[in-house]
């Protein structure tokens, strides 16, 4: 009778302590509260993720910012994404997500993933914006392993941009398989790198609380256009630019880009701004004249027309990652079309006065305004300048397009030119059309010499090494006429205008300086791409005796002998 006694009570005992299980699984995610139509003003029900969102609201798992604002665009911090997938993991588990409010708010919420095995890590800042990646390691525990099943045959390696050897790779596969991720395009990329928005994650909630809204969906084998697919398919677009002065002398030779049937395009900034006329040779040998938009000078991006109906154009995008394969294709030198290839080795370079996307695919001399295409053949930027040798290469994000383009009418670019001529307040006082250094900088003028057709301007050396992007500033606006090129250390134009500019390490009464020498000689034409890689002040800037070496001292008259026995004596 004891044992049998015993016995009862112990199975009482084992099925108490199963209760929590027994409660377990997806019947605690249930409908809360019903979602009124047009709840939201800024979910409307013809987008991809409204039903999602209507799930979220309806069984309590993401709100809205506000009663009538679901921000779908909107960034989802670390600490937001720890504590969807804390109460996520809670509410499957024990059917309740009941946690203590304290502060910082997140941290329960942080105590608990660590615990549960959720994450295995902490972060330095949990309110910066998570990304894609950080979300799916987070999320791929949210739930017990069978509760993610897979249901998608995807094989290791066929998501194109997650490298199985990524921290993240086997937690983003599994959520690919689960049917909870699906990618962000036709491929099923996943774009790790970027950040996980509101409306992805109103669809991966309710994926993981709702198995019947999970995807079904197969992943072809991602193969990329190769370089000789781009060239067919894209080169059409891609025209030869000549600008011309009011003479009709060349002032010099780049590229552009068609990006609609009715002419829009875009090119590079340095290429338009100041000159007479331009004209584009099209792929098939026609040529047409173009007329002005807009240009961006910090940017080195121009909106153009090419006047024309019916013209080949290529697509665009804004998504690029480290690592995307690239193609650079333009009219290098002036001559033939070509194609290069590489790698975004950056998409957010800010070594320059604005962003730009920098690559190992090589650009030269004419490739400037020229098209960087992904390989889906379209139009991640606009080349703008690159190493000497051609690589790394720079690009302006074709975002930068959007902030020129507007209801204005395009004008020719004499009379564009001569509306928007530069503020001679900002870049050229006394001295157009060389931009007045001190001016563009801010840096102090020490003295000035004159002889003959060369004026040499002293600056303050001290106050340009307060900071990297000085001379930059200073390339920016010799580039605003578009007279100007720089190689080899030097500022040179083209020879319709023949002036040069070059930067020397010299001094001047005793005080460290830059001496920026005008001369007016005559240089071959070159094309239209800046090499800006050695725009900072120890590389740019010319020694002593290559000053010497370049007869620096011809440009001192008797009189400044002393100046001249001064700079000889610089270390």
């Amino acid at each position: 009778m004891k044992k049998r006694l015993l016995s009862l009570i112990t199975a009482a005992a084992l099925m108490v302590g199963m209760l929590p299980a027994a409660f377990a699984g997806y019947e605690n995610f249930t409908s809360k509260t019903t979602y009124p139509a047009g709840q939201f003003t800024d979910v409307p029900s013809t987008e991809w993720y409204a039903q999602n969102v209507q799930a979220a609201y309806e069984y309590k798992l993401v709100d809205g910012v506000n009663a009538t604002q679901f921000k779908p665009n909107s960034n989802l911090t670390i600490a937001q994404a720890i504590k969807l997938a804390a109460c996520l993991h809670s509410t499957y588990v024990s059917g309740s997500a009941d946690f203590d409010k304290v502060r910082p708010w997140y941290q329960p919420y942080v105590t608990y993933a660590l615990e549960n095995g959720i994450i295995n890590t902490t972060y330095v800042n949990y309110d910066q914006p998570a990304t894609r990646a950080q979300f799916a390691s987070i999320f791929a525990n949210a739930l017990p392993e069978d509760a993610l099943t897979a249901i998608n045959d995807i094989a290791d390696g066929a998501i194109a941009d997650v490298e199985m050897s990524a921290g993240y790779a086997a937690d983003v596969y599994r959520l690919y398989r689960a049917g909870v991720l699906t990618g962000s395009n036709n491929a099923h990329d996943f774009k790790p790198n970027t950040n996980i928005r509101r409306s992805e994650v109103a669809a991966i909630v309710t994926r993981m609380a709702k198995p019947d809204l999970r995807q079904s969906f197969t992943i072809e084998a991602h193969v990329g256009m190769t370089a000789d697919e781009v060239f067919s398919a894209c080169v059409p677009a891609i025209f030869k630019l000549y600008a011309y002065d009011y003479k009709n002398n060349i002032l010099g030779i780049g590229s552009g880009v068609v990006l609609s049937a009715r002419g829009d395009a875009v090119t590079c900034g340095h290429l338009v701004n100041g000159v007479y006329r331009l004209v584009a040779e099209m792929y098939d040998g026609t040529k047409r004249e173009v007329t002005i938009y807009n240009f961006d000078a910090d940017a080195d991006i121009a909106h153009i027309r090419v006047v024309g109906s019916t013209l080949p154009y290529l697509g665009v995008t804004t998504e690029v990652e480290k690592g995307d394969t690239v193609y650079a294709l333009g009219y290098p030198g002036g001559g033939a079309a070509t194609v290069t290839t590489g790698k975004v080795t950056d998409p957010e370079n800010d070594d320059y006065l604005a962003p730009m996307i920098e690559s190992t695919a090589q650009v030269i001399s004419g490739n400037s305004g020229g098209a960087l295409i992904n390989d889906e053949g379209k139009v991640v930027g606009i080349t703008v300048s690159s190493h000497s040798g051609g690589v790394p290469s720079y690009s302006v994000p074709i975002r930068y397009l959007n902030s020129l383009i507007g209801d204005g009418a395009a004008y020719s670019p004499g009379e564009y030119n001569r509306n928007h001529k530069p503020d001679a307040s900002r870049c050229y006082s006394k001295h157009y059309p060389v931009p007045d250094f001190g001016t563009v900088t801010g840096v102090t003028l020490l003295g000035t010499i004159r002889e003959g057709t060369t004026t040499t301007y002293y600056y303050d050396r001290g106050e340009v090494e307060a900071g990297d992007k000085i001379l930059l500033r200073y390339y920016a606006a010799l580039g605003e006429n578009t007279f100007y090129q720089f190689t080899g250390g030097s500022f040179t134009s083209s020879s319709t205008y023949p002036y040069s500019v070059k930067l020397y390490e010299t001094s001047y009464d005793g005080i460290p300086a830059i001496s920026v020498v005008v001369s007016s000689n005559s240089f071959a034409s070159i094309g239209g791409l800046p090499q800006t890689a050695d725009f900072l002040c120890r590389n740019l800037c010319i020694t002593p005796n290559e000053m010497k070496a370049d007869g620096h001292e011809t440009y001192l008259r008797p009189k400044h002998r002393k100046n001249r026995e001064k700079q000889e004596k610089i270390k």
